[in-house]
Order: structure tokens, then C-alpha cells, then sequence
């Protein structure tokens, strides 16, 4: 007996010493703090271990394991697992919190819509830590910064978040937020959106077949989840930079309701300081701008679950940008004085209403108000007296008369913009889970746009219907007062299969109607019906080092009113069913595979056939000095091409992805060119293939999280794209020009749209650098960084066609810039805290 116990007791030694053990750190993915409690497991084996305070367990891996999956569960969380090795000591684990409200058998067999369910063939989704460094970064922290590194998002140069979707046109990718469509989410024209990270929780791209819950999209829909405030305690974001600060905090309300609410402002006068007494570069911030840019933001969202079968939230937005420019130059003896005045004014609030009357069943209800007002007034007043130049008196001195020059006074250019749109959407939609990972979903929504646009524009032209060019006046009006469209539109659609289903997807069918009038006239148009199927086949499970192989297919048509249409007036003569929305025929076929330590690598083919494509020609009318437009919806055109994402996701030194786009588009406007007018009013040529202004062939995207000591991030995001179409051009040469009397020295140089020609390639890259840690005890959190955007902008800038002076010839310095930059890298230095 003494014998046997000796050598169970060595035995048991032998195996304590050889056997390996693995180091779990458990962390809240909101909070970044140490869970404690989290149990710890490997699928199929019985061994157990819980995180103590400091969120850290040790787990002892049994003598014949080699490779499995580690279990980690906390009430109150959502489970995760990950594939891990013999041969790991540490692994990292984030626990993001579960999602009550919407529990029961429905919702544990199939993701809710509108959260974080990424779908290979239909979407990419940014969570808080995939934005964390590149939408909290620049003058402007921005969740469009994050989706434009995205696969199959264009680069669109700097102060633009406008970005093409895998070749289609800009306005073609939808946005919603939180289920509400935002009529213009974006500041500054377009140069930042409205989508603050702090109040983001998700961002969801869907650049290829997405639901047919969804419309009013072509090319991609973007799906903004923000916050849900929290109910059981109070939880804050503060920040302040060298040019804006924001807030949010979630407020609980008693048990069951909480409120999260917050804003931005932005104070761009520091560049100055900046730049100016820092730096020593001075740009002419201070001579123009007399209303400096600026931004304000503010966001609430109250939530309330009165029962667990029934939630109810409230959010609203109001948010106002603008800039003001005043600028007087002298050249040559001609004083141009320049103003323009920009003010944005948008908001929106917002009904939702999540009621399970059973298990198997849900009912979703929104019920939204939007707004959208800009007002833009620009002047460009010439003064002065302008010598001839010698070669003009050589040449063409017989006409002037004996003059010696000639007076500018009254060639002006003025103009305003005033547009107010009003929007009203009712959303009504039902789940019906009829077999086990089998749901059937039937929805409605209306959408009711009522806008007052009035625009007009007095201006100059170059007739050359007489003997020599003769200088006109020309006036451009719009006075669509009162237009209203309505958006009908029903759905239905199969969701089969779970996430661990071998074969998973939806098919759906859109039914769209459009109605345009106003108290004079009606335009109507005939509903469109639009077919959409997206499948994933995972034939491979944990085989290798295969966590998971999925092949996604899909194929879908959709359709979208253009926006053109929304200021039509009467004297357009459309008649009922003459026009329709512009559509799309769209396929995608892909490959996703997923690698242990949350690798992934995701590559995509697609094709996207237009057709019933709208676009307006501008002819001139020497009579009556205007445009007579004529709108024509026989465009079409197609986009295909390929993109690839290898990323690396919640690596403990680093983490981040590499995203690759090669995109082929070409579009065609039938319209035949008559007399001078050879393009659209957008100047995109006629009756020929074209590459749109916005295209390039080539993007390629890096970002890169590193993390050299705990607390230290080191974030790199760079890019680098083809040019962009440029037209050719020829010599500048020297004309007269008939105006008031007497002979204008001018200058004009012929262009026409090149095939081939581009822009010079872009390549900006920006550093961000960030220290983070907790006060002593406590959950609050601090962070300072320092960033720096478009770092190389000193070394290299993309060059186009520059731009001319038409009175003098000379070429106007620096007006060849590819990209928007300001001469110097766009500093930034903050700090934040959280709790």
C-alpha cells in the first residue's frame, strides 16, 4: 500500500510539473476594465477556473490537448469563444454586454437587425475597438474615417466623406441611424459626418446585397447603432482637444429606463495659434475667414423597458455647421472681391417601439421626423481698369479703338441657395420565427419628403454666335416651392439558417412606389419590384487551422429616386410614368476564412449592371439668357471589380487590417451634343463611355494598432490610390471678347474628357499616438494622444490640371492640387476621460 501511494504521488507530481497552463485576461470591450467572476473552460474537457479581481485566471490544459476552443461565460455577458494552442502561455478575451431586451428563443437562433451581424457577401461592421484609433482621430473624430479603409469604399481625398461604394456614384450609399433614414448626414458640404464615435456603437457597411428591409440605396447602406444607455449606473465620455471638445454621459433613470445624451463643438480659431506662434507657418486663416468653420452637435437617446417583452426608446439629433469667407485680391489692375457664406442647419427625433408578444414573434416600430435647411450665398465682384498686353495690341489692336485697356466694372457673379426639406417616416415590421432558425419578416414604410428650394445664380457667359465672342449676362432660376414626394414601399423576406448553420441567408422581395406633386402638378411613377438573395455556404469548421471557410453568393436589383427629381418644376412638362427611379442589377461572390487568434481573410468579386439612370442636359437660350433643361433617364452603365480585407482583431501588441479595392466603372448619357453643349449639367460627357470624376482603379488601405507597452498605442493609417479622371487639355490662348462696348482681353483653353488621363496618385498617411491607464481604484479612465494627419503632405501632393486666370492667362500657383490639404499636416493633441 505504501508502495502504491509513492507512486500515484510521484505520478501526480510528474504530470503537475509537465502539464502547461494558460494565462486568460478577461476585459469589459466597452469599459476596458478586469472582469471578475468570468468562467473559464475548454469545449470537452471538464476543467474550470474563474477570473480573480484583477480579471486573470490561469487554466491547466490537459496532457493530450493540442488545439480547442476556450469558453468564456459571465452572466450579464455575451459568451465568446476562441481557438487556442498547447503552445499559447497568454490569451486575451473582451466580453461585450448581452443584449436583454431582446433575448428569448427568437433572438438567440438569429442577430436582431441593425446590430453587429457582419455577414460575409453582404457587410463589414466596426465595433467601439475596431474605431477606437481611426474614428477618434484629426480635427474632426469621425466614424467616417473608419468605414473609408473599408474594402470596396473609394478614396475620396481629404475633407470629403462622401466616398464611392465599389463604383457607384457618392449619393447611392444610403445612411440609417438607428433604423431612421438621415436625409444629409454630413458638415461642411460633405467634408465630416454627423457620426460621432462617442455616441456610435456599431457601424455596419453594406456594400454588397443587403436586406430588403432596406431602400433608398444603390451602391451600399450604412446602419449607425448608436449607444444604449445602461441602467445601473453612471457611465461618462469626456474629451478636449486642440480644436473640439465633446461629452456623453448615460444616466440611469430607476430600474428599467436610462438616458444617454452629449454633444460636440468644434473651435478652429486655435489652428491659427497653432500653426502661427507654434510652428511659424502662417496660413491666411486669419485675412478670410470671418465666420471660422464650426460645428455644432448635440445627441440624447432615452430608453425604457418597462417589461422584458417590451422596450421603448426616444432619440433626437440637432446639429449646425458653417463657414464664412471675405477675401479681396489685386492683380493687374483688377480688384476681385470674394464672399461666401455657408450655414447648415439638420435634426431629427425619433419613436422606436420592440415588442415580443411571444417567444417566436416580434414587432418593430419607428416613427421618425427629419430635417435638413442650408442657406449659401456667394459674390465675386470685379472692379478696375486692366491694361493690354502687347501681344493683344499686335493682334487684335484694330479693334479696340485706340483704348490702351478696358474696365471690369459690373462683370459680377452673385448667387444664393436657400433649400428646406422636411421628411416623415413610418416604419412597421413583424417576425415570425416558424421553424427553429427559420424567420419570416413582413414590413411597410412610408416616406414623405415635403422641400422648398429656391436658387438663383446671375452670372456671365461667352456667346459665339456673332462675328467675334460677345460677353452676356446669364441668369439661372429654381423656384420649387412646395414639392412633396412620397416613398411607399412593402417587404417581405425568409431568413434561414444561424450563424452555426452550414447554410445560412435571406431572400426577400421590395416593392417600391414614387409620387411627386405639388398644388399645380403631379408626376407619378410605376412601382418597381426588387428581387434580393444573399447565401453563405461554411463547409468547413475547426479543421486545421481553418476555424471556418464560408462561400457567399448573392444577387439583387435596387432602386433609388433621384434626388434631381425632388426640385422639378412644372414648366419640366413631365408626364405620369415617364420617369422612374434609377436601378441597379447587383451580384457578389465571395470567400471568407477564419484563422486562429482572430485572423480573418476576406476577398469578394461583384458586377453591377445600371440602367433607367436620370441626367439633365443644360442648353443655352440666347433669347431669354437662361438654360432650357432636358431631362433624359436613358443613362446606363455598370461597375465590377474585386476587393480583399486580411485583419487582425484584439491582438495584445498588435491588431489592425489591410484592406485592398480594384474597381472597374464606366456610365453612358445617351443624349446626342448639340451646338456647344457636349456634357451634362454635372459635366460628365454625352452619347460617349465614360469613367466618373470620382473613379479610381486602384485603393489600398493599412491600418495598424501597436501596442509596445501596456497603456502605449501606436496607430498607423495610410492609403494609397490611383488618380482620378482629368480631362486633356490644350495651349492657353489669347482672344477678344465683345462686352458693354468695348474688347476684353480674355483667355480660354480647350478641354475635352480623356480615357487615359489621371491625377497623380495619393498616398496620405497619418500617426496617432495615445497613453491610457486608470486612476488608482477606480474605473475612471484617462487617455492623452497626439495625431497627426497627412504627415508626407510636405514631401508630396497629387497634382492635376492646374487652373488659369481668363483675363491675364498666367496660371494661378498651387491650383493643381489632386487632393484638398492646407500645405502642412493637420496637428491634433487631446485628452480624454472615461468612466
Amino acid at each position: 500500500m505504501k508502495k502504491l501511494c509513492l507512486a500515484t504521488l510521484a505520478l501526480t507530481l510528474s504530470w503537475a510539473l509537465s502539464a502547461a497552463t494558460i494565462t486568460v485576461s478577461v476585459i469589459d470591450r466597452d469599459l476596458d476594465i478586469p472582469l471578475e467572476g468570468a468562467t473559464i473552460s475548454l469545449q470537452g474537457y471538464p476543467e474550470k477556473t474563474v477570473t480573480g479581481s484583477d480579471g486573470i485566471a490561469n487554466l491547466e490544459l490537459p496532457p493530450d490537448f493540442k488545439r480547442g476552443l476556450l469558453i468564456t461565460e459571465l452572466p450579464g455577458y455575451l459568451g465568446k469563444r476562441i481557438t487556442v494552442t498547447a503552445d499559447q502561455e497568454k490569451v486575451s478575451v473582451a466580453l461585450s454586454i448581452t443584449d436583454v431586451i431582446e433575448g428569448k428563443e427568437l433572438v438567440v437562433e438569429r442577430t436582431v437587425p441593425g446590430k453587429t451581424d457582419e455577414k460575409a457577401g453582404v457587410s463589414v461592421v466596426m465595433n467601439k475597438d475596431d474605431m477606437k484609433t481611426t474614428a477618434n482621430f484629426g480635427m474632426v473624430e469621425d466614424v467616417m474615417s473608419s468605414i473609408m479603409t473599408l474594402p470596396g469604399v473609394g478614396f475620396s481625398g481629404g475633407w470629403n466623406a462622401q466616398p464611392s461604394i465599389r463604383g457607384g456614384y457618392p449619393e447611392e450609399m444610403g445612411c440609417v441611424l438607428d433604423d431612421v433614414y438621415i436625409i444629409n448626414p454630413f458638415h461642411w458640404g460633405g467634408a465630416f459626418s454627423i457620426f460621432n464615435p462617442n455616441m456610435v456603437e456599431t457601424a455596419k457597411m453594406s456594400h454588397g446585397i443587403f436586406s430588403s428591409r432596406y431602400g433608398r440605396a444603390m451602391s451600399g447602406l450604412l446602419e449607425v447603432t448608436t449607444v444604449k444607455p445602461k441602467s445601473d449606473e453612471v457611465r461618462f465620455n469626456v474629451g478636449i482637444s486642440t480644436i473640439s471638445a465633446d461629452a456623453f454621459a448615460q444616466v440611469p433613470l430607476g430600474q428599467k429606463a436610462s438616458v444617454f445624451l452629449g454633444g460636440k463643438v468644434t473651435y478652429l480659431e486655435t489652428l491659427q495659434i497653432l500653426y502661427d506662434d507654434i510652428i511659424g507657418y502662417k496660413p491666411r486663416i486669419d485675412e478670410t475667414m470671418k465666420t471660422m468653420p464650426y460645428i455644432r452637435d448635440f445627441y440624447t437617446k432615452l430608453y425604457y423597458d418597462p417589461s422584458p417583452e417590451l422596450s421603448i426608446a426616444v432619440n433626437g439629433f440637432v446639429g449646425t455647421d458653417g463657414v464664412g469667407v471675405e477675401e479681396t485680391s489685386e492683380e493687374d489692375g483688377i480688384t476681385t472681391e470674394s464672399k461666401f457664406d455657408w450655414s447648415n442647419l439638420q435634426g431629427f427625433a425619433a419613436l422606436h417601439i420592440n415588442w415580443m408578444p411571444t417567444s417566436k414573434n416580434r414587432v418593430h416600430l419607428v416613427g421618425a421626423y427629419n430635417n435638413h435647411t442650408y442657406d449659401i450665398d456667394i459674390q465675386q465682384l470685379l472692379s478696375g481698369t486692366h491694361a493690354y498686353s502687347d501681344a493683344f495690341l499686335q493682334e487684335y489692336g484694330s479693334l479696340t479703338g485706340g483704348a490702351t485697356g478696358y474696365s471690369m466694372d459690373g462683370v459680377d457673379t452673385t448667387g444664393f441657395s436657400r433649400q428646406i426639406v422636411h421628411q416623415g417616416q413610418a416604419k412597421l415590421e413583424a417576425d415570425f420565427q416558424v421553424f427553429p432558425n427559420h424567420v419570416l419578416t413582413f414590413g411597410a414604410e412610408g416616406i414623405l419628403q415635403a422641400s422648398n428650394i429656391e436658387e438663383q445664380f446671375n452670372t456671365f457667359y461667352i456667346s459665339d454666335l456673332g462675328e467675334y465672342p460677345e460677353l452676356k449676362p446669364e441668369r439661372y432660376t429654381l423656384d420649387a416651392e412646395g414639392n412633396r414626394v412620397i416613398n411607399s414601399s412593402a417587404y417581405a423576406l425568409w431568413a434561414f439558417g444561424a450563424e452555426e448553420s452550414t447554410l445560412n441567408g435571406e431572400l426577400g422581395l421590395r416593392c417600391e412606389h414614387y409620387y411627386l406633386w405639388n398644388d399645380n402638378w403631379d408626376f407619378n411613377t410605376l412601382p418597381v419590384l426588387n428581387p434580393r438573395l444573399s447565401a453563405n455556404w461554411t463547409p468547413v469548421r475547426n479543421r486545421g487551422i481553418l476555424e471556418k471557410l464560408t462561400i457567399s453568393a448573392g444577387t439583387g436589383l435596387f432602386a433609388m429616386f433621384p434626388i434631381t427629381l425632388l426640385a422639378a418644376e412644372d414648366r419640366y412638362n413631365i408626364d405620369d410614368f415617364e420617369f422612374g427611379p434609377n436601378r441597379a442589377w447587383f451580384q457578389v461572390v465571395g470567400v471568407e476564412t477564419q484563422f486562429p487568434n482572430a485572423w480573418s481573410f476576406r476577398i469578394e468579386g461583384f458586377y453591377k449592371h445600371y440602367f433607367n439612370r436620370l441626367y439633365v442636359t443644360g442648353f443655352p437660350n440666347n433669347e431669354t439668357n437662361q438654360f432650357d433643361l432636358e431631362v433624359a433617364d436613358d443613362g446606363y452603365g455598370y461597375a465590377t471589380g474585386f476587393d480583399f480585407m486580411i485583419r487582425k482583431r484584439e491582438g495584445r501588441y498588435l491588431d489592425g487590417y489591410l484592406s485592398y479595392s480594384f474597381v472597374y466603372a464606366q456610365y453612358k448619357n445617351p443624349t446626342e451634343p448639340r451646338g456647344e453643349t457636349t456634357e451634362t449639367m454635372w459635366g460628365e460627357p454625352l452619347d460617349e463611355w465614360f469613367f466618373p470624376q470620382f473613379h479610381r482603379f486602384h485603393t489600398l488601405n493599412l491600418v495598424l494598432n501597436w501596442k509596445p507597452a501596456n497603456g502605449w498605442t501606436v496607430s498607423l493609417m495610410g492609403s494609397f490610390a490611383t488618380g482620378m479622371p482629368k480631362e486633356e487639355v490644350g495651349e492657353i490662348t489669347m482672344y477678344p471678347v465683345l462686352y458693354n462696348g468695348q474688347v476684353i482681353e480674355r483667355y480660354r483653353r480647350s478641354s475635352f474628357y480623356s480615357d487615359t488621363l489621371r491625377t497623380e496618385f495619393s498616398c496620405p498617411v497619418d500617426l496617432r499616438l495615445s497613453y491610457s491607464n486608470y486612476f488608482k481604484n477606480s474605473k475612471l479612465r484617462w487617455e492623452y494622444y497626439v495625431g497627426a494627419e497627412d504627415i508626407l503632405v510636405n514631401l508630396y501632393k497629387p497634382k492635376g490640371n492646374t487652373q488659369f486666370n481668363p483675363y491675364t492667362g498666367k496660371e494661378i500657383k498651387d491650383s493643381d492640387s489632386a487632393d484638398f490639404n492646407i500645405g502642412v499636416p493637420m496637428f491634433s493633441v487631446g485628452y480624454k476621460l472615461s468612466y
